[in-house]
């Protein structure tokens, strides 16, 4: 028999992780009364998603803090409360680790390495979705800058400003991006006044305060070696990243990564990309995959 209102029994847990000598870890903790190793979790609050609420508790029980993914892992079953609690799993990447928290003094916590989190969690469906965790892949967002303007003629290619289609396009893929679910971390841009323009248009549709925005000479007239050497050379910590740039180098950049390749990236048009790589230097087209390919025409079935 329930002992607890029916909203108790939806929950949802964090798989706190972390990459070390290229393997994953997994934080565990203990649990309040068998003292058995268990993934910090929670009733889903009211007023929070239960990717929110996953985040709250491993802060509260395990003392770290980091970005929850939107999507679950998967959901497991136990038994409270004289009843069955169903929890829902959410992969979180640990940013901050605090020495103390506020149940640092009735629970222990402990990184384990992935294979060994597996035999020690509790309960076995907390092990079965623990299994789908595997290195978060590197995603590369190829934006090409939106429409711009040839009206002045003594403007100079690098200064030439967007006109009306390019000023309305770029909201628009930037609201596809966010609808997407999609947050780069960091933003390189070529700096002609077209394509940063493009890039500050879009990180204002993301809403997106984490991501910052770089600008690149080298991206401007850049050939798809020249992209793949930038893109080799991405910050490590930066795992989505979004590049704004120019064609042909951005379609043929892209084409080193697709079968069949694309015969062009439309005017504000966007490639995002997933390598299954440790590191940028690694990405290959043997690791790739295409995620999305989208244009502003595309929703009307004109290209």
């Amino acid at each position: 028999m329930k002992t607890k209102p029916d909203y108790w029994y939806r929950q949802s847990a964090a798989a706190p992780v972390r990459v070390v000598d290229g393997q994953i870890e997994v934080l565990l903790v203990t649990s309040l009364r068998s003292r058995r190793w268990i993934l910090p979790k929670g009733i889903v609050e009211k007023d929070m998603t239960p990717s929110q609420s996953a985040a709250k508790e491993a802060w509260e029980e395990a003392g770290v803090h980091g970005d929850p993914d939107i999507h679950s892992l998967g959901m497991f079953e136990t038994q409270k409360w004289g009843d069955i609690c169903s929890v829902e799993v959410f992969r979180m990447d640990v940013t901050k680790i605090a020495d103390k928290w506020p149940e640092s003094d009735k629970r222990k916590r402990r990184w384990f390495k992935l294979s060994d989190a597996l035999k020690e969690v509790h309960p076995a469906g907390a092990a079965q979705i623990l299994h789908k965790i595997a290195l978060a892949p590197r995603r590369l967002t190829l934006v090409r800058h939106a429409t711009s303007s040839r009206d002045d003629m003594s403007l100079e290619d690098f200064m030439r400003p967007l006109n009306d289609r390019g000023r309305r396009d770029a909201p628009e893929i930037g609201r596809r991006l966010r609808e997407g679910g999609v947050q780069p971390e960091l933003i390189v841009s070529s700096p002609a006044k077209r394509a940063i323009k493009t890039a500050r248009i879009i990180a204002g549709e993301l809403n997106s305060p984490k991501a910052e925005i770089l600008e690149a000479d080298e991206i401007y007239e850049a050939s798809a070696g020249e992209l793949l050497g930038l893109v080799r050379r991405l910050p490590e910590e930066k795992r989505d990243v979004m590049l704004v740039g120019h064609n042909p180098g951005l379609t043929d950049f892209a084409n080193l990564f697709l079968r069949p390749g694309l015969e062009n990236i439309p005017t504000c048009g966007m490639v995002r990309l997933a390598f299954d790589a440790l590191h940028w230097r690694d990405i290959s087209p043997q690791r790739a995959s295409l995620l999305v390919l989208d244009y502003p025409k595309k929703q009307s079935g004109t290209t």
